[in-house]
């Protein structure tokens, strides 16, 4: 390109270009640029002269500078390589041999891992390209081979740093890093890797400390470096004061408490950070003098050296605690601190001691039972010395206190006690009542730490009733009894506030348990009331309903009824138990054993020797019923013996009617009249008269009101039920026989086990439990 922007010749801007052939002794031609005018004449030899100086002139100057910049261009080459051969002599000098290297690691413990390379400082990537240029074989292939070099390899390196999570991963990475990696400027990029950790992973912090503890013997300037990095990012932000970036401060000051455990840095050094915080007490600091005590301070407190500056400062922390206006959660803060250094002392647990035989009931019951080894525990129990009242009712005692054992196990005690009822009659019903009891004590008591003793309460009885060991009626009056128990005529329940829960996870335990047996026959119409009146007490309760008893409710419902219909406001549950009130009282009312009349005197036996797992949560209700005269028992009173009074009137007239010796009579041989007609206020009889060998029937009517008529009546009626009561009385003793021969049957086959019936299988009734007497165990009353 030529210089000139006008022509040479007549100084003109309209420049074209113009090819000038130089003499023979110059080869190449120059083009340079003239105006068209100049071009358009013949040049003289004059100008052909001129525009050739200036065109040599212009030639050689841009040679000059070609040389130039090509001599300033290899002088940098040449110090370039200089210096690449000056790093490489320094990295050579400061490698260290892989026969220390190895060394060093067995005293570190660490195996080194077997690999199948033997050169790993290169990675070698063959791909395999056609030879395009092989005109004669095109299926001859060519290979290129790429190595990738050392800084990707410690690129990949610090990728995996964010993965390490256990002391083996920690322990791969420090071997991977000393064979393969341990150059000055790897050791700059690990240390600043390590440094710029993530301020959301400080669960990294701890090993990442130990890969820095694993590598010190070998390496020990990445220790001081990192350390050197940390401590002046911690005096960066105490100086700057600012009240941002809390959680980069926290991961500073913790990787700073990490390295002093590790012992990668001085002691004194964590407890001049922890002291300067305390100087300026206030904002971020508080928080970051916390995150020092928590992570390093009871390393400091329990080191020999410095226990008693540690000690000081933590004085002197809550020392400001209680000058400075703090809120809630810096007081938390401090004082968790403070307590997880120096925990306050507290009086030794002295363990209860038992007899041998107690703590062995409670190791079969509480640790060993379990659904693979019931049928062994029961052979266990079956020896324990029942005839024993401390052991008997101290294994009656651990059977009822269900929640010693796992929940998920409760279905074992069930089995396990419907099993031992075959076998000792008393101890399923010493159970169930204690069973009963609690749960309307925990009722009545209703405190908030029973919650789930009473759960687990509720548990048992569903699983009782699951292997036969209650009957429904019994469930379904706890039932009632929970949603109804304390009351008042206005709705209200002082026992049970419309936010307390409990009542409502104790009815969803029990139907979740054993409802799936309520499906047929009156069960289910029973349990269909139930829910219907579970719905209303729901409306007692505050709403909405909190989440997860909601969804409670519903998972029990779908499980039991899936088609059952859910009312959303009180009315219409209150319209749906007016439809079925008609019918409510005969299936409620119906009682599949007669409830016993006679009362049975409270007895108070003392339990020697009975050690409970918890005395604080025995309750004793000692309490006894008192009697309250009202005007219906002196009414009653007064009717029963207007009743008696008249029963005794009847008994002495019918004496007198049956004084006359019927056997006098004779029996008439034709009957013409199979009964007594009555026309309005007479009955028509038949009189046999006799005259002489015949006998004659005439019909006389004799009225109702007189007493010939009632007597006869009466008598008819007695004999009615007497036949209903024979005929009661022999279908029963069949009934009874078939079910005495059944149970034979059954028993002969689960003798051998003596487990119990698993939920599912009840199929027939028990018989009626023996009553419930003191002297069960031949125990003394009142002594």
């Amino acid at each position: 390109t030529s210089p000139f922007l006008t022509c040479p010749v007549c100084s003109s801007s309209r420049t074209t270009r113009w090819t000038v052939t130089h003499p023979p002794t110059l080869t190449p031609t120059w083009v340079i640029l003239v105006c068209g005018r100049t071009r358009t004449r013949k040049p003289s030899t004059e100008t052909s002269s001129t525009l050739l100086a200036l065109s040599l002139k212009y030639c050689t100057k841009k040679i000059k500078q070609k040389a130039d910049q090509k001599a300033k261009e290899e002088e940098e080459s040449k110090k370039k390589e200089e210096k690449e051969e000056k790093d490489e002599k320094e990295e050579k000098e400061e490698e260290i041999t892989e026969e220390s290297i190895e060394a060093e690691f067995k005293k570190l413990n660490i195996e080194e891992e077997d690999d199948d390379d033997e050169d790993e400082e290169e990675v070698v990537v063959t791909e395999t390209t056609q030879n395009a240029n092989n005109k004669e074989n095109p299926d001859d292939f060519g290979t290129s081979t790429i190595t990738i070099s050392n800084k990707a390899m410690m690129e990949g390196f610090i990728a995996k740093l964010s993965n390490i999570s256990n002391r083996d991963l920690v322990n791969e990475a420090a071997q991977e890093f000393c064979l393969k990696l341990n150059t000055k400027s790897n050791r700059k990029k690990l240390v600043r890797a390590l440094y710029g950790v993530s301020r959301n992973r400080l669960d990294l912090l701890p090993f990442h400390a130990r890969l820095v503890r694993t590598l010190s013997p070998i390496l020990p300037d990445i220790p001081a470096d990192l350390f050197t990095l940390l401590k002046k990012e911690f005096i960066y932000h105490l100086r700057k004061k600012d009240q941002n970036n809390l959680e980069t401060k926290v991961k500073n000051i913790r990787f700073i408490g990490e390295l002093c455990k590790f012992e990668m840095c001085e002691k004194s050094d964590a407890l001049w950070c922890l002291r300067v915080l305390l100087e300026q007490f206030t904002h971020h600091n508080i928080e970051i003098a916390c995150s020092l005590v928590e992570c390093c301070g009871r390393y400091l407190f329990r080191s020999a050296d410095t226990h008693l500056k540690t000690n000081h400062l933590l004085d002197q922390m809550m020392r400001k605690k209680a000058v400075h206006n703090l809120d809630t959660r810096q007081i938390t803060m401090v004082e968790n601190a403070y307590y997880y250094c120096n925990p306050p002392d507290r009086v030794a647990y002295v363990k209860k001691v038992r007899p041998a035989l107690h703590e062995y009931i409670r190791k079969l019951l509480i640790k060993d039972l379990n659904k693979n080894n019931i049928e062994k525990i029961l052979r266990q129990f079956r020896k324990l010395p029942w005839q024993n009242n401390e052991i008997a009712m101290y294994a009656v005692k651990c059977l009822c206190r269900v929640w010693n054992v796992k929940y998920n196990n409760i279905y074992c005690v069930a089995s396990l006690l419907a099993g031992l009822a075959q076998f000792q009659d008393t101890i399923g019903i010493f159970v169930v009542d204690n069973v009963l009891e609690a749960i309307r004590v925990g009722m009545e008591i209703n405190q908030p730490h029973y919650n789930q003793r009473r759960v687990a309460e509720a548990k048992l009885l569903g699983e009782l009733y699951n292997y036969r060991m209650v009957e429904s009626n019994i469930i379904f009056n706890t039932l009632y009894l929970v949603i109804s128990f304390g009351s008042l005529p206005d709705g209200t329940n002082p026992i049970d506030l419309p936010q307390d829960m409990i009542r409502t996870r104790i009815v969803l335990t029990i139907l979740e348990t054993c409802g799936q047996y309520f499906e047929k026959g009156s069960l289910k119409k029973k349990c269909d009331i139930f829910l219907l009146f579970f719905q209303k007490y729901l409306f007692t309760k505050v709403q909405p309903l909190p989440i997860d008893v909601e969804y409670s409710i519903q998972d029990t419902l779908e499980s039991i009824r899936p088609n059952i219909t859910m009312y959303p406001t009180v009315a219409e549950v209150d319209q749906a138990i007016a439809e079925i009130s008609p019918q409510l009282k005969n299936l409620l009312g119906s009682q599949e054993d007669a409830e016993e009349s006679e009362e049975d005197e409270d007895t108070e036996t003392e339990d020697q020797g009975e050690e409970t797992p918890d005395e604080e949560d025995e309750v004793k209700v000692n309490k006894k019923l008192e009697t309250v005269k009202c005007e219906e028992d002196d009414e009653f009173v007064a009717e029963l013996e207007r009743t008696m009074t008249s029963e005794l009137t009847g008994r002495k007239m019918d004496s007198t009617v049956n004084k006359v010796n019927s056997s006098d009579l004779a029996l008439p041989m034709n009957r013409g009249f199979k009964g007594h007609k009555i026309n309005g206020n007479s009955v028509q009889f038949s009189v046999m008269m006799k005259k002489g060998s015949k006998q004659q029937f005439k019909k006389m009517d004799i009225p109702v009101e007189s007493e010939f008529a009632s007597n006869l009546f009466d008598k008819q009626k007695a004999v009615v039920r007497e036949r209903e009561e024979m005929k009661r009385l022999v279908l029963s003793q069949e009934m009874r026989q078939e079910e005495e021969e059944l149970m034979a049957e059954q028993l002969d086959q689960h003798k051998s086990s003596g487990v119990g019936y698993r939920a599912g299988e009840r199929k027939q009734k028990p018989r009626k439990a023996p009553q419930l007497t003191t002297d069960m165990f031949n125990f003394s009353s009142g002594k």
